[in-house]
């Protein structure tokens, strides 16, 4: 609970704001993929083991795992899915690192 960054003034990511940059990167990367299979897949994707999951700043257990692209053809293909919270995305993890 006593780690800091030293100096402060250099690195600070105004988090509060940057969570929601980084949900809409990672939905704009969740879409991406979406779109990819349903318009013809030429990568080969197995519907069925894509793990890259939709993030939302909110922990909802109601969201956790879900059954999306419901409601024929036009909304692409059933699956199983979920939501993780944004702090523990892939996005935040390459920003963190960064």
């Amino acid at each position: 609970g006593m780690a800091q960054v030293v100096p402060m003034e250099e690195m600070n990511l105004h988090f509060t704001g940057d969570f929601h940059a980084i949900t809409s990167a990672h939905s704009l990367l969740s879409a991406m993929i979406d779109n990819h299979i349903y318009w013809g897949n030429e990568q080969d994707i197995d519907v069925r083991r894509v793990v890259w999951r939709r993030v939302v700043d909110m922990n909802d257990r109601a969201l956790r795992q879900i059954t999306a692209s419901l409601g024929g053809v036009a909304n692409g293909f059933p699956r199983e899915a979920g939501f993780d919270i944004t702090v523990a995305s892939e996005v935040m993890a390459i920003l963190c690192l960064a």
